[in-house]
């Protein structure tokens, strides 16, 4: 889980842009109205071959899809956590997920699950099997990470054949969910996702699937996540949000109590805070946790500045950053 999330955070708070082989996404007007009026979500796209191995042991050449979306809900992160963590809310939200099932518990912050995506465009049902890791930062950032993997509960199709369901591969991705450094009461979501779509598909098959599913999903992801969140009354919230703040006096590592887990393309895990779960504190990424923030700030002035061309002044102002804590 370390070398995933080593690799996500290069991926997502250190490389930017076309220089790095990122190309933004743009969604058309009909679905910006809908789903991301504001402009608060931002979505990059970048072929990659399978990064699981190094380059020199790869026998697969084909590069593969890989997402990166940066986005804020106005929720604070007790509230966005706590929902995304009960699996009942999933369908709320994500409908790329029709089936899923836990394999393993292979520890307290992870498991082996199942799950299966419907149709999309002309790519059959698929499956996948992924492995899902949590943990938990000092400065409250959640960190979900996950890499395609093989279970023997759940054996694969690597074609697609009648009645049999072709198996897919999450190959790694990650989610970073953490508190708005400017404003206590909403929280910025970072997620990545590389996939490949299994069946010998080929490139241009998945790139045009890609292209058509790519500026609606995520910005309709996001959208949900907002919209269902902000309605969201826990019961017990009082007694969690206190759970949730009450981190350990420790300078090692430490087990705590907080919700986590949600559902993405390709795996559901859940560790609601009701579970045996709960994620380890780590204590020694402060500089790390920095660079993110600053990265997530960079990319707020970027959409301040699409707004303002867009000539959108009043959705500028809400967007705008405060300086005075820099």
């Amino acid at each position: 889980s370390k070398d995933v999330e080593k690799w996500a955070h290069r991926l997502l708070f250190d490389e930017d842009g076309e220089e790095d082989g990122w190309k933004e996404v743009m969604c058309n007007k009909m679905v910006r109205k809908k789903f991301n009026s504001d402009g608060s979500t931002k979505c990059y796209l970048k072929w990659m071959k399978d990064s699981r191995k190094p380059n020199e042991e790869m026998e697969d050449d084909t590069e593969y899809p890989c997402i990166k979306c940066y986005s804020t809900i106005n929720a604070p992160i007790e509230k966005v956590c706590d929902y995304l963590s009960q699996e009942s809310n999933m369908a709320e939200y994500n409908d790329l997920v029709i089936a899923y099932r836990d394999l393993e518990d292979v520890s307290p912050q992870g498991k082996i699950c199942w799950s299966q995506c419907p149709q999309i465009l002309f790519i059959k049902p698929r499956d996948f099997v992924t492995f899902c890791h949590h943990r938990w930062r000092k400065d409250g950032t959640q960190i979900v990470v996950n890499q395609a993997c093989e279970h023997e509960d759940a054996p694969g199709n690597a074609e697609e054949s009648e009645g049999k369901i072709c198996r897919a591969h999450a190959l790694r991705g990650a989610n970073f969910i953490s508190k708005d450094p400017d404003d206590p009461n909403k929280t910025r979501m970072a997620i990545l996702a590389h996939a490949n779509p299994g069946g010998g598909v080929p490139q241009w098959a998945m790139k045009t699937a890609v292209n058509a599913v790519a500026p609606i999903e995520p910005f309709k992801l996001f959208h949900r996540i907002n919209a269902r969140v902000s309605a969201f009354a826990s019961k017990n919230m009082e007694q969690k949000t206190n759970m949730v703040n009450s981190f350990p006096q420790s300078t090692s590592s430490a087990r705590n109590e907080k919700p986590a887990g949600l559902s993405q393309l390709g795996y559901a895990c859940f560790w609601p805070i009701d579970s045996n779960g709960g994620g380890n504190y780590e204590y020694n990424a402060s500089e790390q946790a920095h660079g993110e923030q600053q990265h997530m700030r960079n990319e707020y002035i970027r959409r301040e500045g699409d707004l303002k061309e867009r000539g959108d002044t009043k959705l500028c102002s809400e967007a705008s950053f405060s300086s005075d804590n820099e």
